[in-house]
C-alpha cells in the first residue's frame, strides 16, 4: 500500500508539470519601480567645465515613464546663470526599456572672483506613473577656485629624514577651512604610528610662511599622541605650548618644514608622563604637490 501510494503521488506530480505551458514567460510586477539619483551628492571645481548628475530608472521589464527635476531655491546657495546653467532644455527626463538612464548636465561658469564654495540643491519631482527612490535629492558642491589659499591646496608627496637617519616618503593632504580663510586642515603629517587626526596650521597673508601650533593631537588610539617640536640646527631646543612649528612656501607651493617634530606618546591627555615616539622627522621634510 504505501509504494502505491507514492507511485500515485509521482504521476499527480508529473501530470500538474506536463499541464504547465514551459515555454510561458515569467511577467514581473513594476508597481515599485522607481526613479532616483545615483548619488546623493557631488562636487565639481568652479574651473570644470560641465557635471553630469545621473538619473537612473530601476525597472525588471522596463517601463516607459518621465519624471521632473528642480531647484530647492530655498536651500540652495548656488544660483542659475551666476555659477551654473543647465544644458538640459527641458526639466523633464524621459526613461525608456533601452535608455532607462539619463543625465542633468551642468555648465559651470568661472566667476573668476572668490565667493566661497556654492552648494545647489536638485530634487526630482512628478514621477508619472512611477515612484521616486530613496535618492530623490541631490547636492552639488561647487568648489570655489579663487581661493587665497588655492597654491596650498591639495595633496603632497613629503621626503624626509626620521629621528634615527631612517628616509622617509609619504602623502599629506591639505584641505582648506571652511570658515577661516587663513587657516588649512593637514592629515598625516607625521607617518605611521597610527596618527589619524587632522591638525591646522595658518598661513600668513604673502603665502609665504605656514605656522603649525604643537601640541595638537594627532591620535585618539592611546591616553595622549600630541604634535611636538623642536628647533635649532640640531633639534636641542623645545618648541613650547603656543609656539609653532614653521615651514616655507616656495612660489611654486613647495613647502619646506624649518624645525625638527614627531608625534609623541604620553600616558595622559595633560603629557604628565612621556612614553615614547611614534615617528620623528628632522628639520628639512620637503612637501611637493602631486
Amino acid at each position: 500500500m504505501k509504494n502505491i501510494k507514492i507511485i500515485s503521488l509521482s504521476i499527480s506530480c508529473l501530470l500538474l508539470i506536463a499541464s504547465c505551458n514551459l515555454n510561458e514567460m515569467p511577467t514581473f510586477d513594476d508597481k515599485d519601480a522607481f526613479v532616483a539619483f545615483t548619488s546623493s551628492s557631488l562636487s565639481v571645481a568652479e574651473y570644470g567645465d560641465t557635471l553630469d548628475i545621473k538619473v537612473l530608472l530601476s525597472s525588471l521589464s522596463g517601463i516607459t515613464t518621465t519624471i521632473d527635476f528642480e531647484i530647492d531655491i530655498e536651500r540652495s546657495t548656488a544660483k542659475e546663470g551666476v555659477n551654473f546653467t543647465f544644458a538640459n532644455q527641458s526639466h523633464t527626463l524621459s526613461f525608456t526599456k533601452e535608455n532607462p538612464e539619463q543625465t542633468i548636465r551642468l555648465n559651470i561658469i568661472d566667476n573668476e572672483t572668490f565667493d566661497g564654495d556654492v552648494r545647489l540643491r536638485l530634487y526630482l519631482k512628478s514621477p508619472s506613473g512611477v515612484n521616486a527612490g530613496a535618492i530623490d535629492t541631490c547636492i552639488v558642491t561647487i568648489i570655489d577656485d579663487e581661493h587665497p589659499l588655492a597654491l596650498i591646496l591639495g595633496s603632497y608627496t613629503a621626503t624626509g629624514v626620521s629621528f634615527w637617519g631612517d628616509d622617509e616618503l609619504w602623502q599629506i593632504p591639505i584641505e582648506k577651512d571652511e570658515s577661516d580663510v587663513s587657516k588649512v586642515w593637514i592629515g598625516n603629517f607625521v607617518p605611521g604610528g597610527r596618527t589619524t587626526l587632522k591638525i591646522y596650521g595658518v598661513v600668513n597673508a604673502d603665502l609665504t610662511e605656514i605656522r603649525i601650533p604643537v601640541m595638537q593631537t594627532l591620535a585618539t588610539s592611546y591616553p595622549a599622541v600630541l604634535l611636538e617640536g623642536f628647533k635649532g640646527e640640531d633639534g636641542d631646543e623645545d618648541l613650547l605650548e603656543g609656539e609653532s612649528i614653521t615651514g616655507i612656501i616656495a612660489p611654486d607651493g613647495t613647502i619646506t618644514i624649518q624645525d625638527w617634530f614627531g608625534s609623541a606618546v604620553y600616558n595622559d591627555a595633560a603629557a604628565t608622563q612621556f612614553l615614547g615616539w611614534f615617528n620623528g622627522l628632522q628639520a628639512g621634510v620637503v612637501m611637493k604637490k602631486n
